[in-house]
């Protein structure tokens, strides 16, 4: 009987992950997989060992991992492999498949295209030129891994539009966000819409990012500065998941 596990990276916030465990939920409901679970790295409960377990308990006799992860950064390359490795051995008779993370998927940017719009419905309506996207994304030093996003930001900026648009990291690679807003508004944007690239309402997105738009609003008193809502639950993630494990499938 096959089965998927979600994967996330986990937060001290317990609640922060309670999207993925939806979303499990609703993987089983499709049909998807008879088993579906949700497991952790860091911090969060039940740990990818639990969450294994917890389907071979239930009947599995093969687990695909989906990671629940935006880019194919150091996390996925090699720490979850590593993790993997160490349940297998527990159960070595169970197949275990590691499908593709997320990467760029239409959905995905059509979910990123609403949050934005929640914010700002008809972008450049009053101020023109002077808008600005701001894709603010955490970032992996693995730098071929930053593709997807930079290719969410072409994309958004296409779709929107916006005359304007940058993407930008919170650690590991440049421009670090603070600077990209710099640089958007010595280029005339007057208002700047910034889009919180992440999947869970984690340490992040509670503490780091609202104190580097705050800065920034103090930089900069006469830019208009709109924080769109982050990924969050949305169904349409399913249909990114199924994809992906349908393609690890071929």
């Amino acid at each position: 009987m096959n089965s998927i596990v979600l994967i996330g990276h986990g937060s001290l916030h317990s609640d922060s992950g309670a999207s993925m465990i939806r979303l499990a939920a609703r993987l089983r409901q499709r049909g998807v997989a008879p088993i579906a679970e949700a497991g952790f790295l860091n911090f969060s409960r039940p740990t990818i060992a639990e969450a294994i377990a917890k389907c071979v308990d239930a009947g599995a006799t093969a687990v695909t991992v989906q990671p629940y992860f935006l880019i194919d950064g150091v996390y996925v390359q090699q720490d979850l492999p590593r993790d993997i490795a160490q349940i297998a051995a527990q159960f070595p008779d169970l197949p275990i498949h590691i499908a593709p993370c997320f990467g760029f998927h239409e959905k995905l940017a059509a979910i990123a295209l609403d949050r934005i719009r929640a914010v700002d419905p008809e972008p450049n309506a009053s101020n023109g030129a002077h808008d600005a996207l701001l894709v603010m994304a955490h970032g992996t030093p693995l730098e071929h891994a930053n593709q997807p996003v930079s290719r969410l930001t072409a994309w958004l900026q296409q779709e929107a539009p916006f005359p304007f648009a940058a993407t930008a990291y919170l650690d590991c690679n440049t421009p670090r966000i603070a600077d990209a807003i710099d640089d958007l508004a010595a280029h005339g944007a007057n208002r700047v819409v910034a889009l919180p690239y992440f999947l869970h309402r984690g340490r992040h997105l509670r503490q780091d990012l609202p104190n580097i738009l705050a800065a920034a609003r103090r930089r900069h008193p006469a830019l208009t500065l709109l924080e769109a809502p982050h990924l969050d639950y949305d169904l349409r993630l399913a249909d990114v998941i199924t994809d992906r494990i349908n393609e690890s499938a071929l």
